[in-house]
């Protein structure tokens, strides 16, 4: 009824205007009344006219063209400096926990990097020798004093003292990076200043609800505020006719108010709309493309004028090829078609529902729907279990290799271990035919017994291992657990028992409590069964989503489980980004229990800024420490494959 409204008013506005006009009627009125009635009109104009900017709401539509992004680490500058500080801050002021934090990330790369004691470092930034750049020194030491500047420089530095302290911050960072990089003798002064800002990244949202339903689900229908202008401006004619006593501008006014009313005369229609979609292959290989064809059809006897549609496109593939939108208009009964190619990617995705959006002629009001198929449809990519081309680096090998390790133990093998006296039903081929010919006595060789190598591959999943040195590019966990799929297949190609775990999130859903049960956990085995349950996990596992979680998890519990569950000679694989304190924890426990532990962490960083330089120089200070324990840790850099960074572990390359 209250749509309905203006329509009446404007007809019965436009009747009355046409009536006086030609002499049907007459309308007798003080001028004094009649310019109220013109100024009240154009108050309600002018309050059109502001909600208009205000209040015109359009639904905004997602990005399926785009997958999910995850974070470049040093994002922000204040994160990248907390991974340097090993004391806990009070209530001080940003810049002076930014200047201590700096502080001791120049105190971490002269330590580790240029062999200085504790104290040494200490004196050296205090004294200001450790950096070339007179600025930077002063900037880190209490007891000197920055250099003379120009003038000019002077004035700037008093009128912006922010801009100042940002310089000198951009020129700290530099200088401690460089130390991170190559050592204090290598160490050159940049010729350009990294950006001091975080990068802009841009705001995607790639699914188009979160939640899960079946069917048609309506969710809202709005007044758009199309016509707002229209009514406003005819108003406001109205008024200013009336004002003015100027019969022509009022009837073009009445003319535009009737025509707004209209507008609002019927809501966006609510068809009943079916959703079909099937897919060329459900079950590829990733990296495989997969042709997606969704057909939308009007079941109703109504005719739909304007239909946006959007697909549901998993948040975790990315559009190759196509469009998954649409734009059209729909005949009672009738149907239409679109068709897109998406490239899999390892792991299961379920495609969202998909939005529909519906629209009157005058697309003065609109509503929003969601529609999903009948059947769920998914896309289950099962990594490929394919050998990597060199030797996987297990820690205990004398040579860097995996395979069969060699005990204390006499018995069968190929490495000799020792001769004792011959027992009746020895095999033939053990007698040492050598010292029978000197001697004629008989005796049996023995060689090291030789047992497969029992291998855990454990994966970092946390919350915080969803890094990547591009948003949009594979995060480590894509990487780290392509890599546990070939790690694990060359393992079970030379013989060894290879079992899987992981750390980090077990759902995705929020403020759920962990479930131990839920963890992955595959002890170590062989055989072809035990392969394909490998492969399914990967594939399927919630540890392993190629979604970041919504919250962390406690991963102490699970460590713990997983300790106790470890027999003693097991070996692991840990595949981590070491890109937290925590991660070197988790190192460090395993290493302590005795365990003979490899890491091998997919590089997430990036340098184009200041605090991506200070993150990538904190990586490296926890894979510098556990090397200097004795843990080996190979590097695995974004523009490398596993094969490729493996081979260069066992060429000696590990750095």
């Amino acid at each position: 009824m209250t749509r309905r409204l203006p329509l009446v008013v404007g007809v019965f506005a436009f009747l009355a205007g046409v009536f006086v006009l030609v002499g049907a009627t007459s309308f007798n009125a003080g001028q004094s009344l009649i310019g109220l009635i013109g100024v009240l009109a154009i108050l309600v104009a002018v309050s059109g006219f502001s909600r208009r900017r205000t209040e015109r709401d359009l639904t905004t539509t997602t990005d399926p063209e785009h997958r999910t992004t995850v974070p470049v680490p040093g994002r922000t500058l204040s994160s990248a400096i907390a991974q340097f500080r090993t004391d806990s801050y009070g209530f001080i002021s940003g810049s002076r926990r930014i200047v201590d934090g700096l502080r001791e990330a120049a105190m971490a790369v002269l330590t580790r990097f240029d062999g200085l004691s504790t104290e040494d470092a200490r004196d050296r930034i205090e004294s200001g020798t450790w950096t070339a750049d007179e600025r930077v020194a002063a900037f880190l030491s209490p007891e000197l004093d920055p250099p003379e500047t120009s003038l000019r420089n002077r004035v700037v530095a008093a009128l912006d003292r922010e801009t100042t302290f940002r310089q000198n911050v951009q020129r700290t960072a530099a200088s401690i990076a460089a130390i991170g990089y190559g050592g204090l003798g290598d160490q050159v002064l940049p010729d350009s200043i990294p950006q001091y800002d975080p990068e802009e990244l841009e705001d995607v949202t790639p699914r188009t609800t979160q939640d899960s339903f079946t069917g048609r689900v309506e969710r809202s229908i709005r007044e758009t505020g199309y016509w707002t202008g229209v009514g406003g401006l005819a108003l406001f004619a109205v008024g200013v006719g009336a004002v003015v006593q100027s019969p022509g501008t009022v009837l073009a006014g009445v003319v535009g108010v009737g025509y707004a009313g209209f507008a609002h005369l019927r809501d966006a229609p609510d068809p009943d709309l079916t959703l079909e979609r099937t897919l060329s292959d459900d079950h590829p290989d990733p990296g495989e493309e997969v042709t997606v064809t969704v057909t939308i059809t009007n079941d109703s006897d109504g005719f739909v004028p304007d239909l946006r549609f959007v697909d549901g496109i998993p948040a975790g593939l990315a559009l190759e090829s196509g469009s998954a939108r649409l734009g059209t208009s729909l005949r009672p009964h009738d149907s239409v078609t679109l068709e897109y190619t998406v490239t899999a990617r390892r792991g299961r995705h379920g495609f969202d529902p998909a939005l529909a959006l519906t629209r009157d002629l005058s697309r003065s009001s609109e509503r929003e729907s969601y529609l999903t198929t009948e059947t769920e449809t998914a896309i289950v990519a099962e990594p490929t279990l394919q050998p990597l081309t060199t030797a996987v680096p297990l820690r205990p090998a004398a040579a860097a290799f995996s395979g069969q390790l060699t005990t204390a133990d006499s018995g069968e093998g190929m490495q000799f271990h020792s001769v004792r006296e011959y027992r009746r039903n020895d095999p033939l081929n053990r007698i040492d035919w050598n010292r029978h010919a000197r001697s004629g006595e008989l005796a049996t060789l023995e060689f090291h017994e030789e047992r497969a190598a029992r291998v855990l591959v454990l994966i970092d999943a946390r919350k915080t291992s969803y890094l990547a040195h591009q948003p949009d590019a594979a995060h480590a966990i894509d990487r780290s657990v392509e890599a546990a799929g070939r790690i694990a297949a060359s393992l079970l190609d030379a013989g060894d028992t290879v079992g899987l775990a992981a750390l980090g999130p077990v759902n995705r859903e929020a403020n759920r409590r962990l479930n131990l049960r839920e963890t992955c956990w595959i002890a170590p085995s062989s055989g072809q069964h035990h392969r394909i349950r490998l492969s399914e996990a990967l594939a399927s596992h919630e540890q392993f989503s190629t979604e970041p979680p919504h919250e962390e998890t406690q991963w102490r519990p699970q460590l713990r489980m997983i300790r106790r569950r470890l027999a003693a000679e097991t070996q692991i694989v840990f595949l981590s980004p070491l890109c937290d304190a925590a991660a070197a924890r988790i190192v460090r426990r395993l290493d302590a229990r005795g365990h003979a532990l490899t890491v091998i962490s997919p590089n997430p960083t990036a340098e184009r800024t200041t605090s991506q330089q200070l993150a990538r120089v904190a990586r490296r200070i926890r894979r510098f420490d556990l090397q200097r324990a004795g843990v080996p840790v190979i590097d695995w850099e974004p523009s490398e494959t596993i094969d490729e960074a493996v081979a260069r572990a066992n060429a000696g390359g590990r750095r």
